[in-house]
């Protein structure tokens, strides 16, 4: 028979684990994943106000602007931009520095909607490290595609200093391609 005294030598570390009613914490967690979950979004947004803005702009112009499409969805607008800039297209002279740096941004689009469209659960670890984990649901094929992000507090820090980097360089390059294309 197991009895717990018997082990009581053994036991020398006791871990605190946190009150879920420490109101303090959790209001101080939920502040910081919507901080950093709203920072996230924020580059996000100015990218798509950056290459809707361009797409008006190159479709201003004269001839060339013919080809270039207008579409409701940040997807289809970043696919449009896209063939716009790379080789072959007719912007791919002006473009060629977006090209690549729209090809960095584009493999930052699963947290976008994750952050975007997800709900989100939070965890506290005894350190007060907080994780957050992310749910969406779609319909593909009229079938339920699920899919979670877990993203622990130092990990969201580096990639929102990431997606700063590469949102912040992208829509200057936007600008550049907007000066080079005169209308």
């Amino acid at each position: 028979m197991f009895r717990c005294r018997d082990y009581a030598a053994i036991m020398t570390i006791e871990a605190a684990i946190a009150n879920a009613g420490d109101d303090a914490l959790w209001a101080r967690v939920t502040q910081e994943v919507n901080a950093w979950r709203g920072a996230c979004l924020q580059c996000f947004a100015a990218v798509e106000v950056a290459v809707t803005e361009t797409l008006l702009h190159l479709s201003a112009q004269p001839g060339r602007g013919q080809s270039v499409k207008l579409r409701h969805l940040v997807g289809q607008r970043l696919d449009d931009l896209a063939a716009l800039v790379n080789e072959g297209g007719p912007f791919s002279v002006e473009g060629k520095g977006v090209a690549s740096l729209l090809a960095e941004f584009r493999h930052q689009e699963g947290l976008r909607t994750m952050l975007a469209h997800g709900q989100a659960k939070l965890t506290v670890e005894r350190t007060s490290r907080w994780a957050a984990i992310f749910r969406v649901i779609a319909i593909r094929a009229r079938q339920a595609d699920r899919s979670t992000l877990v993203i622990e507090e130092n990990e969201a820090a580096e990639r929102l200093q990431q997606l700063r980097k590469v949102s912040q360089k992208l829509c200057s390059a936007l600008g550049n391609l907007r000066r080079a294309v005169a209308v």
